[in-house]
């Protein structure tokens, strides 16, 4: 059955002149609106058709897929004045949105004002993704073609950034671990040398360390008890080749890390595992 003909004939307006005008202003040409309901439904087009009709009716069910296909409610589809939201007077709970808004932070707390129209402008829109909402501005090219809503308050907070302090001796290996945990939001404090390291412990602790084990001729063994001493529950993440070239053996590497409660990660290593097992353990920054 082609999609631009139906055999039927024209829609009238039938039992659900909202949901037509709905699709209509999601660009759905009343032609086409068989084609689409059927097609997300999982339902022949004669089926739908002869719903439209109101030769029968849609489920509760089938209303729920539509509006949560287009990030609406069942009522706008059934033309219940205003949805839930604008009925109460208020919008819903909050919820957490990952903010695209320059020189503000990744994440706020969003409650959701009412879908918009094609033509509609705000300041700021909030769209659904596969992951939860986001906040773009207004005229962001991202939202074109997506159902946009308003906002109806945007909470947004700043802490300060957790510090990881970094030893490693090898300045390109350095600037690669430095840029993946800056990329995870840290603030990333870069040492070559365990003395310079062990020399900051008292002046600026940070709230999680990585270490190559391997430093000139020795190892980072003093540097990690001095760490130790003073933060008995801080992350510490040795990252070493050692095993694998032979140089150090799991039997005096793993008993170490096991007794200093260090994790070791053996190069090369996946960046996001580092950073994830660094952040499980992380206490907040302080102000």
């Amino acid at each position: 059955m082609n999609d631009d003909h139906d055999p039927h004939g024209p829609l009238d307006d039938g039992p659900y002149p909202a949901l037509k005008a709905f699709l209509l202003g999601r660009g759905i040409p009343r032609h086409k609106q068989t084609a689409e309901v059927a097609g997300l439904l999982g339902l022949a087009k004669t089926s739908v058709f002869r719903k439209f009709k109101g030769e029968s009716s849609f489920s509760q069910p089938e209303l729920k897929v539509i509006a949560d296909h287009f990030a609406t409610d069942v009522d706008t589809l059934i033309g219940v004045s205003g949805g839930p939201a604008e009925r109460s007077g208020s919008a819903g709970a909050p919820e957490p949105a990952r903010l695209h808004l320059p020189g503000l932070p990744a994440s706020g707390q969003l409650q959701v004002g009412p879908l918009l129209a094609p033509d509609d402008l705000c300041d700021l829109v909030a769209v659904r993704q596969a992951d939860g909402w986001a906040v773009y501005p207004g005229d962001a090219d991202a939202t074109r073609g997506l159902p946009r809503h308003s906002i109806a308050s945007l909470r947004i907070s700043s802490a300060p950034r957790q510090r990881v302090a970094l030893l490693e001796d090898d300045s390109n290996a350095a600037a690669v671990v430095a840029m993946a945990l800056e990329g995870e939001g840290m603030v990333v404090h870069t040492y070559h040398a365990a003395a310079d390291l062990v020399g900051s412990l008292d002046r600026r602790p940070c709230q999680a360390y990585v270490i190559d084990w391997l430093l000139g001729g020795g190892t980072a063994e003093g540097a990690i008890r001095q760490i130790r001493a003073r933060q008995p529950n801080v992350p510490i993440a040795i990252t070493t080749g050692a095993l694998h070239t032979g140089a150090e053996t799991e039997g005096s590497l793993i008993p170490f890390a096991e007794a200093f409660s260090v994790g070791i990660f053996e190069k090369p290593f996946r960046q996001a595992v580092l950073a994830s097992y660094l952040r499980r353990g992380m206490a907040p920054a302080p102000r």
